[in-house]
């Protein structure tokens, strides 16, 4: 027999009280805590476009609350939902009240996060894309400043907090907060921000270009001032101490399970090559130090910026790298681990697709294999949408060699993935930290996602909030003039095992490469082109100009410096065993007998000196095992020496020399009988010769743009010599037996063809 909803109401406070999941009566409350988690209550609801009083909220609360005490082994009858329009607003809106006040505090008994303090980090960020908020520059630049670690004493329950630093640090920024696993020392990243006569204050993103920066800024990356350092704190607030300095910024600090400390820092030296003249944005790769600040050595050397390291529960770091490389500068920053001695840097997800535009701020789920993390976007302050990684289902796509989505659960569908395409949510998560696979800490705002691409000046003030997968988000505090974020309950947590330093002193300042299988390639290569050599080579990082094309190298939109290391042979069987230098980024290419490259690597990979590491074989399917390049016998192979001109790369001495002997008789700029149209001259024009822009018609490269051969991956016989047109003519009737090119220059064209087709390989003279 069905019993009217107030007595179902009863029945359900009573139960829930019986159980214990009632912590306050409702006079005992904050009234400060009340309104704000109401008015939030609220605000959900609008986003549903409906009311507390709506009959429909109660009847999506009741099914909450029967979702949340299954799981946590609670009982409560079901409500019977079908007479609620019988009830006046004012009844409907009062039960909506107390059953989501018990709802509240039946989730706050999880004995995952019941009477524990969380530590949090109040901050105000420099609002552009993600690449500027960590660069203390943005922040000295623009007056930005603001912040205080804090400890939120009893979430749920109350708002009181205790500041940790104040009147302990100067004026300044704060950013990327850690707590160590025993739960006694806290990591984060502050930087002074002074006031000065000549600068200007509160300035925006979209004031920046208005303001001649550019004559001081290679002044300000020489001098320590206004620079993001490292500091650690005890949880009671005392210690207070600065692990770095000097002319970097550093941040994002993670403790390594050997004792040491994994961070972010400018340290690798370069700029990426997307930026106007007013964003000079230093590249930013994993490093590690001691605890005690010394014994910095960088980890990654990896070409591009990276973010957001954290330990999984093997040991290994994970972390957000930018995998800009001959592709779209917006996209690609996908998810990637490494052994805390920096060798092994791998792809986990991500690199592959454009329809998650960022992987941010990735956290080991306790008690699980899984990952969440934040979905967010390029041209955007870190923020978006949170998803779970099962890195075991981690899969490309049969046709494109692209990510598939099916290893992603998708735990806050209501927030669009930014910048997907161009799409800006509404609201936006931050900085998670999963309690497990069902519950989560985090930061969330009510507003939109501040960002250069949305072009907006501001960014959403974010507060700390209990997230579930049953739909339940619960707002534990807010600070109304800053935002709050990095929730971290205040709870020892175990640490992992230590990976034991896989380096070899014995190999000095180098490091080898074993291929197991150059054929075993995810997408087939072609049967008729045997690979017989691979081609090792270094992406010259960008220095000393930051501006996008500034200078350009060649045809490609905004390209990466690069020159060809060597080449080394490749067995009958494909296999491969040779010594590359270390700490350098490169990448390789498959080359066939006739010297054109087959299938070529959009990323790079690096060794530590000693480093040993081996590989399935061309962009291998996910999950696959190689041997262990340890147990090889007899030596490596040493790479063979470049062509002129291809180290670094320069178009007048590799490739003119050959169009002077071969072409340029009948391709002199003159007009008459047996005259090419085409000029092939050596001669300026403009920043590049004659025959380099005469030939742009019949060349194919790689770029971020829309003239790319291919965007997100490259598939095996469609590399630049495959693809120009201009390897066709060079065998036409009309050429083939009138230029008669030699097997060394026709290699030269081919290897210019698949090193896409640029005009110089460095950024200085």
């Amino acid at each position: 027999m069905k019993i009217s909803c107030l007595k179902m109401f009863g029945m359900i406070v009573l139960l829930l009280c019986a159980g214990g999941a009632f912590s306050l009566a409702a006079g005992e409350r904050e009234p400060g805590l009340v309104a704000l988690v109401e008015q939030d209550w609220a605000f959900q609801e609008s986003q549903k476009d409906r009311t507390m009083s709506d009959p429909e909220a109660i009847r999506d609360l009741a099914q909450r609350i029967q979702l949340l005490a299954s799981d946590l082994g609670a009982t409560v009858p079901e409500m019977e939902t079908t007479r609620l329009e019988s009830l006046n607003e004012s009844q409907r809106l009062e039960l909506y009240r107390k059953l989501r006040w018990q709802l509240r505090d039946m989730a706050f008994q999880n004995p995952l996060y019941k009477d524990t303090p969380l530590v949090f980090m109040k901050r105000n960020r420099f609002v552009c894309q993600m690449l500027h908020e960590y660069v203390g520059y943005f922040y000295e630049n623009t007056g930005t400043f603001g912040g205080d670690i804090c400890i939120l004493t009893k979430p749920g329950d109350s708002l009181e907090t205790r500041s940790l630093t104040a009147g302990k640090l100067p004026q300044g920024a704060y950013t990327t907060l850690s707590l160590s696993h025993d739960a006694r020392t806290l990591y984060f990243a502050f930087c002074e921000v002074g006031s000065f006569d000549d600068k200007p204050q509160n300035v925006k993103w979209t004031q920046l270009g208005q303001h001649d920066f550019h004559n001081h800024t290679l002044d300000y990356l020489a001098q320590p001032e206004g620079k993001f350092h490292l500091y650690s704190l005890a949880v009671d607030g005392s210690s207070l101490k600065q692990l770095t300095n000097g002319i970097y910024d550093d941040f994002d600090p993670c403790e390594l399970p050997d004792g040491g400390i994994a961070f972010l820092s400018t340290r690798r030296g370069g700029f990426i090559r997307c930026n106007n003249v007013w964003e000079p944005l230093p590249v930013y790769t994993l490093q590690r130090m001691g605890k005690d600040g010394r014994n910095v050595r960088t980890l990654s050397y990896h070409e591009t910026n990276e973010w957001h390291p954290a330990l999984l529960h093997d040991g290994r770091i994970v972390y957000s790298r930018w995998d800009y490389v001959d592709r779209s500068a917006a996209h690609y920053h996908g998810l990637w681990t490494s052994s805390p001695d920096g060798t092994q840097a791998s792809v986990l997800f991500g690199s592959y697709t454009q329809k998650v535009s960022a992987c941010y701020q990735p956290k080991a789920i306790p008690g699980s294999h899984k990952i969440m993390f934040v979905a967010g976007a390029h041209h955007a302050n870190t923020g978006g949408s949170l998803v779970i990684l099962d890195p075991t289902q981690t899969a490309y796509h049969s046709q494109t060699a692209e990510d598939l989505l099916d290893s992603l659960e998708r735990i806050t569908p209501e927030v669009d993935f930014p910048e997907t395409p161009n799409q800006w949510p509404a609201t936006y998560y931050h900085s998670p930290w999963p309690l497990s696979e069902d519950y989560y800490l985090v930061s969330y705002s009510r507003e939109p996602l501040g960002c250069f691409g949305a072009g907006s000046n501001d960014t959403g003030r974010t507060g700390l909030y209990y997230l579930d997968r049953f739909g339940n988000r619960e707002l534990l505090y807010e600070d109304e003039d800053i935002s709050c974020q990095y929730p971290i309950p205040l709870a020892p947590r175990p640490l992992p095992a230590v990976i034991q330093d896989r380096r070899d002193d014995s190999l000095g300042e180098t490091g080898e490469f074993y291929l197991q299988n150059v054929q075993n390639s995810f997408a087939p290569l072609p049967e008729n082109r045997r690979i017989t050599e691979l081609r090792v080579f270094e992406i010259i990082p960008k220095w000393p100009d930051w501006t996008a094309n500034s200078p350009r190298l060649g045809h490609a939109n905004a390209e990466g410096g690069r020159q060809l290391l060597g080449t080394v042979s490749v067995n009958d069987d494909g296999s491969a065993y040779f010594s590359v230098p270390a700490n350098k980024p490169v990448y390789f290419q498959a080359v066939d007998a006739d010297g054109k490259a087959v299938q070529t690597m959009r990323s790079d990979v690096y060794l530590q000196p000693g480093e040993r590491r081996s590989c399935i074989g061309c962009h291998e399917p996910l999950h696959s095992s190689p041997v262990t390049a340890v147990s090889l016998p007899g030596s490596p192979q040493q790479l063979v020496p470049s062509p002129q001109g291809s180290m670094p790369f320069h178009y007048p001495e590799l490739i003119q020399p050959i169009l002077d002997r071969s072409c340029v008789s009948c391709h002199d700029g003159t007009t008459g009988e047996g005259k090419g149209q085409t000029d092939l001259r050596g001669t300026p024009a403009g920043r590049f010769s004659q025959s380099y822009q005469s030939m742009r018609p019949f060349l194919r490269w790689y770029e971020w743009g829309g003239e790319s051969i291919q965007q997100s991956t490259t598939l095996p016989g469609r590399c630049g010599a495959d693809e120009s047109p201009l390897t066709a003519i060079l065998d036409d009737s009309n050429h083939k037996s009138r230029i008669n090119l030699s097997d060394e220059d026709r290699h030269a064209i081919y290897l210019w063809l698949d090193a896409n087709a640029m005009f110089y390989g460095d950024f200085a003279n």
